[in-house]
């Protein structure tokens, strides 16, 4: 597994530097000999209505163990339409992901797709994507989805809810109680044998209606059509790829330079170099409080080069295949009475709110040491020019007609030759690169908060800098004042935030009584670590009186797939 990694990244490093995504540019190479991978999703439930959540997690296996690969998953909720409804980009975590998706009342009722993948399983034909069929009523409206080329019916009828534990000899879920009163602790007990501990597993509880879906067969996998491209795996992070073109045909795209940009507290810095077609990419590992993103070609003929960015949206879902929703018309209490306590629990949401998993950001993008001026420690200055000459020591300004340049002092060499003295700084303001140095000295000097300096040469990709500075300002607007097809400000679809789902505590019953509680997901604990051969899990119980199910299903370290159920009752 290991060495097909490393071969895995030098075939990634001679893409990347070739230029080449089409697979006829590889046909001397066998790709056969690297693994490929394949998507797998669980979720809470396969019928929802709109209003509620569905609750999922993905996890990429590689010849049937957690796959080592891809760094980013991908998630999609497709309509009859093959028309993309949702789409969720994930930092995968030891090989898995998870999310919830709220349904809109804007979605008719009807069979839907949910699909899983990487950049990478998109190479694997056979199994280019796993699907889940998901069904949805919307109590709201009449709208029925239409469905072309129908294959069968699929019905929704009413049937009894009382369910008996499933036994497992490899791994049991089973509460502590068969009955319990609302906003009751119950306690959920997890066995399992040495060979399955220390897994990835998710475990749910999700109540039952006296909905059930009838005649279902399941496909778990839909292929693409033959293609020559070959997609790029995204073994660091989340790749962001573009390209360059030349706006006169007579020069060279190869070996340019490109900045991205995400400005804000925690921005993001980046300089790439354009391979022999032009293309360049970046990958984005760190945690990014921002989705809009600037590139800019950095070379002194700028004005000559288009900037564009490659879009990841090359999915083909025409393998899909879609039925006919046929509801019982003996359901229509039981689906207005869900579709009411729907409707009550959202309207409570503020107090019952998830929480987002802080993670650390991404630290500045040079790792040497630097001068930080902090402004309100010294007396303030009108001008950006004024502030340079009273304060910063390592750096000025100099006036070339109606332009400016700024320079940083290089007094540890006097011996440096001209050459080296003539060149510029990288000047970054809030993660913006500054190519017209006329931007900064323009700015006003009363928004700026910092301003660091980093003395010497410094490489950052394959161009040499005298020296960096960095500034920091209060309101983070910083915007330049270039534009032009060099330059282009996007929007990036990045990965989702990861969650803590929202779990109630009722030491006494009477707690936020006025606060009702028709929670049917009580528990969703995306991945769960056995540690121990037998485990103990917590919840409490809503206000939404009837059947419950516990479902444990995942992995064994050796990629071994297991699934457990458990039953209980609130009276």
């Amino acid at each position: 597994m290991k060495k097909q990694t490393i071969l895995l990244l030098v075939f990634l490093f001679a893409i990347t530097m070739k230029a080449q995504v089409k697979k006829s540019n590889f046909s001397a190479i066998d790709l056969s000999q690297f693994s490929k991978e394949e998507a797998q999703i669980t979720t809470n439930t396969n019928l929802v209505l709109v209003g509620e959540y569905l609750y999922y997690k993905i996890s990429v296996l590689n010849n049937g163990k957690l796959s080592a690969i891809s760094k980013i998953g991908y998630v999609e909720l497709v309509d009859a339409r093959n028309k993309t409804i949702l789409k969720h980009t994930l930092n995968l975590k030891n090989s898995v992901a998870s999310n919830r998706i709220f349904i809109p009342t804007e979605i008719k009722t009807g069979h839907y797709k949910l699909l899983g993948y990487t950049n990478w399983t998109k190479n694997n034909t056979k199994k280019s994507y796993y699907t889940k069929d998901i069904y949805v009523i919307n109590a709201f409206s009449n709208s029925i989805q239409k469905i072309h080329n129908i294959d069968k019916i699929v019905k929704i009828v009413k049937t009894e809810t009382i369910k008996t534990d499933e036994l497992n000899s490899n791994i049991s879920v089973a509460s502590a109680q068969q009955t319990y009163s609302n906003r009751a602790l119950v306690k959920i007990n997890v066995n399992t044998n040495k060979i399955f501990k220390n897994g990835n597993y998710s475990l749910s509880i999700n109540k039952l209606d006296s909905i059930a879906i009838d005649n279902t067969s399941e496909t778990k996998f839909a292929s693409s059509k033959a293609s020559n491209t070959l997609y790029i795996p995204e073994m660091r992070g989340q790749l962001i790829a573009g390209k360059i073109s030349n706006l006169t045909d007579t020069l060279d795209i190869k070996n340019k330079n490109i900045a991205l940009s995400i400005t804000g507290k925690n921005y993001v810095f980046k300089i790439a170099e354009t391979n022999t077609s032009g293309l360049f990419f970046f990958n984005l590992k760190d945690k990014i409080d921002s989705n809009i993103a600037t590139f800019q070609v950095i070379e002194d003929n700028n004005e000559d080069f288009k900037i564009s960015i490659l879009e990841n949206t090359n999915n083909n879902f025409e393998a899909l295949s879609f039925n006919t929703l046929d509801i019982d018309s003996n359901l229509k209490y039981s689906i207005e009475q869900r579709n009411i306590k729907n409707q009550v629990q959202n309207a409570y949401y503020q107090n019952k709110k998830d929480s987002i998993l802080y993670q650390d950001y991404a630290q500045e993008f040079y790792k040497t040491k630097e001068k930080v001026y902090l402004l309100d420690d010294y007396t303030r200055f009108k001008t950006v020019r004024e502030t340079f000459i009273e304060i910063i020591n390592e750096a000025g300004i100099r006036k070339d007609g109606d332009n400016y340049r700024i320079i940083v002092y290089d007094r540890y060499d006097e011996k440096k030759s001209q050459a080296i003295r003539n060149i510029d700084p990288l000047v970054v303001v809030d993660g913006m690169i500054v190519q017209n140095n006329n931007d900064l000295v323009n700015y006003n000097s009363e928004k700026i908060k910092s301003i660091s300096i980093v003395v010497g040469q410094y490489l950052y990709g394959s161009k040499l800098y005298q020296g960096v500075i960095n500034v920091s300002t209060f309101t983070k607007d910083f915007k330049t004042s270039l534009s032009g097809d060099f330059i282009l400000e996007t929007t990036l679809n990045l990965p989702e935030d990861e969650t803590i789902y929202y779990q109630p505590e009722y030491i006494n019953p009477l707690d936020n009584k006025h606060i009702p509680d028709y929670r049917r997901q009580l528990l969703w604990l995306p991945n769960v670590k056995l540690t121990e051969t037998n485990n103990t899990f917590k919840t409490y119980t809503s206000d939404d009186k009837g059947t419950y199910k516990i479902t444990l299903e995942g992995y064994s370290k050796n990629g071994e797939h297991t699934i457990s159920t458990g039953y209980f009752t609130v009276k």
